[in-house]
């Protein structure tokens, strides 16, 4: 996934327009960046960094932070101003 991550955003635009793609990426990811999509699929506004934090416990931040920067690096969540998070909208 790493190549998918390092596409540049029109292309990975374009290939995320096929569904395989996104369950091809749904199964490499580990399970908490997975528990984060099924969460983020129920809620229509983006959420706040903060707010995201607020969801793990202290021994779990470093997985948090994987988790939230493979999200992002692969465009699924994208960063958005003032430190939203906000999942693509056409998943």
């Amino acid at each position: 996934m790493d190549m998918v991550a390092s596409m540049p955003a029109m292309k990975l635009g374009k290939l995320y327009e096929k569904r395989f793609v996104y369950e091809a990426i749904l199964r490499s990811l580990l399970p908490l960046a997975k528990k984060y999509i099924m969460q983020m699929l129920q809620i229509d506004l983006p959420v706040a960094a903060k707010l995201l934090e607020e969801w793990v416990l202290s021994d779990g931040v470093s997985k948090h932070r994987v988790a939230i920067n493979r999200l992002v690096k692969l465009r699924v969540f994208l960063e958005v101003i003032d430190s939203f998070v906000k999942m693509r909208a056409d998943i």
